[in-house]
């Protein structure tokens, strides 16, 4: 049944969309992290790449390093940022950093959406309140894990876990000055994983934008919480010819290919590399929705929902 769903998911995404397979190369695999072996992998990670902000729309910036990103969406109001990387140092160097190179003043950052309860995403996000007055704002759902005696992961390369500041449920809105950005709970990777909707506009042109919060399979062999992604997945490609999704980005780059497009627009591609139109968002959801429904198959195939 593995095999099935991996040719349903490389059907779906075709060449174009290649690089959101990732899931289906690694049947079988562990789906823990060893506990001897996290810090090591997060040392390898952390602060990984050079500083490579960029504006790729009229008001969404990327901030992010070749790991882990943070998004900055500038409204007339300030700045709401998607995520802060893992921690002070790295809010300082590509956060601060970033928002400075390109003109924008990191005194303006006024909301913090967390895509989940993980330190790769959270981990700036103390700092950046307690310099800017900035708000925290993440689900309910994963502020309740945040609070939990034993973190699911906790490293010192992390900043600490700020504490509970606004909590929104599925389909909520943020509001910042000239911008409305709609947050609608996707769980999987964590139980509370918001996904973001973010109108943009491109040279004045008007697109919108998904971005998935969070894909990782490293929660164990737990077949509850591949049918919450499958699920959130195949939620998504629905809404993305109802909603007008065309522009699909995720919180690492390697997810959405980022970087490739950014050498492609620094190329002087032909129109915004981005913007793949919404067939090619319901695509890339279909696909990964695939390629997670490949992982349950390797070890409990009746878990996987039908409908």
């Amino acid at each position: 049944m593995s095999a099935r769903h991996v040719e349903a998911a490389e059907a779906a995404a075709g060449q174009e969309l290649a690089y959101v397979l990732g899931h289906c190369k690694k049947i079988g695999k562990s789906f823990t992290i060893p506990h001897d072996k996290g810090h090591e992998m997060l040392e390898r990670l952390v602060g990984k790449g050079d500083l490579r902000s960029t504006a790729i729309f009229d008001n969404l910036v990327f901030l992010g390093t070749s790991w882990t990103t943070t998004w900055a969406i500038p409204t007339s109001d300030g700045i709401i940022l998607i995520d802060a990387l893992n921690n002070e140092d790295e809010a300082k160097r590509f956060i601060e950093g970033g928002l400075r190179e390109i003109g924008l003043d990191p005194a303006d950052i006024k909301k913090i959406v967390v895509s989940h309860a993980h330190g790769d995403h959270y981990g700036g996000a103390a700092y950046l309140k307690e310099k800017y007055g900035a708000e925290i704002i993440m689900s309910d759902t994963d502020w309740q894990e945040l609070e939990k005696d034993e973190l699911q992961f906790d490293d010192p390369l992390w900043g600490r876990p700020p504490k509970r500041d606004v909590s929104v449920s599925d389909g909520d809105t943020v509001t910042l000055g000239d911008t409305t950005i709609t947050l609608l709970e996707t769980p999987g990777h964590t139980p509370g994983t918001l996904s973001t909707i973010v109108p943009l506009t491109d040279d004045g042109t008007a697109h919108k934008a998904i971005i998935w919060g969070g894909n990782g399979l490293n929660f164990g062999p737990n077949a509850a919480q591949f049918v919450q992604m499958i699920e959130s997945q195949r939620r998504l490609a629905a809404m993305a010819g109802e909603e007008g999704f065309d522009v699909f980005l995720s919180n690492h780059k390697t997810l959405d290919a980022t970087y490739t497009k950014l050498d492609a627009m620094e190329a002087g591609s032909d129109g915004n590399p981005f913007v793949i139109g919404t067939g090619q968002v319901e695509r890339a959801f279909t696909a990964m929705s695939h390629c997670v429904a490949a992982q349950l198959a390797s070890f409990d195939p009746e878990a996987i929902p039908t409908h």
